[in-house]
């Protein structure tokens, strides 16, 4: 079973063959509350370590029906220090991955990114991406970045695009289809996005991304749709089969994310950062339960591939 054909059970069976520790800095979000409480129940986590107001989090829990004595509170008034606590608390082996809570994304990714943690390897940056499910696409897609690189250079956007080759592997696919996605499809001087990928293009021509195709630049259409491809008159092993996007800069990544979470019925988005030695998940603050849950699910794959 691979990440081309697995579907939201495939992604929660997977979770349950070894279930996970999770730590979550500034628990009171009750979202992530309530996606924690659906994977108890799914028998998809075996412990929850949540740090923060234990007053905040115990009335976040009743809300809605989380038993927290199935979790380890860890009593912090402080965003940073929590941030920091729950990834001291990971690298010292109390768990397996993390969760952001209720604090901001520059906090949680400081404490990441903070030398003495040792989860960032030199020459390594961080960028996110998301699995997506989107019932009019025959598998789960990958896209990035919609949350920490906001205008990515040639040699930003290579790393990002090697981040999520990695992420896809561990999904288990074993070549992934990769598109550098712009407004157009021809090269324009004037569309930086389109010189950009013809730059990351030619960086997989010289042997930069052996383990995945690498096309572009392609609009979403010929990305994802063959049928479109073919009406341009585009060809290439990614046409209408894209695995991942890599989107130019972070406001068309965040718009793509947030518009398909919005107003695609079905959907689900599971938002994780790579090029971290340990599974973090960064969905958005105000991302539904069932987003959350699958970051959990798609964490605790990853997880047991790493």
């Amino acid at each position: 079973m691979t990440a081309r054909n697995m579907t939201d059970q495939d992604f929660l069976e997977g979770a349950r063959k070894s279930p996970k520790r999770i730590v979550v800095p500034s628990a009171a979000n009750q979202e992530a509350l309530e996606a924690i409480s659906m994977a108890f129940t799914n028998g998809a986590l075996k412990k929850a370590t949540l740090i923060g107001d234990p007053t905040a989090i115990a009335a976040k829990a009743k809300a809605i029906n989380l038993d927290i004595n199935k979790c380890e509170i860890i009593e912090c008034y402080d965003d940073d220090d929590a941030a920091t606590l729950a990834v001291s608390h990971v690298v010292g082996g109390h768990g397996d991955f993390l969760l952001k809570g209720q604090l901001d994304t520059k906090k949680y990714l400081k404490a990441v990114l903070n030398k003495s943690a040792g989860i960032v390897e030199a020459g390594r940056i961080l960028s996110h991406v998301t699995v997506t499910s989107i019932p009019t696409y025959p598998k789960p897609l990958l896209f990035t970045d919609v949350a920490i690189n906001i205008a990515p250079d040639v040699e930003t956007k290579i790393q990002i695009v090697k981040n999520a080759i990695e992420v896809a592997t561990k999904l288990g696919i074993e070549r992934p289809k990769v598109a550098l996605v712009a407004a157009v499809e021809k090269v324009n001087p004037k569309i930086v996005s389109t010189t950009d990928a013809a730059a990351v293009v030619e960086a997989a021509k010289q042997g930069a991304f052996p383990q995945a195709a690498v096309e572009g630049p392609y609009d979403l259409y010929i990305a994802t749709s063959k049928e479109a491809a073919e009406i341009k008159g585009v060809q290439g092993e990614v046409c209408g089969d894209a695995d991942i996007l890599v989107f130019p800069a972070l406001d068309a990544g965040n718009v793509f994310y947030k518009t398909i979470q919005r107003f695609v019925p079905g959907c689900w988005n599971a938002g994780v950062v790579a090029g971290a030695k340990i599974p973090v998940l960064l969905p958005s603050r105000a991302d539904d339960a069932k987003s959350k849950l699958m970051s959990i699910l798609v964490a605790a794959w990853i997880a047991s591939n790493s």
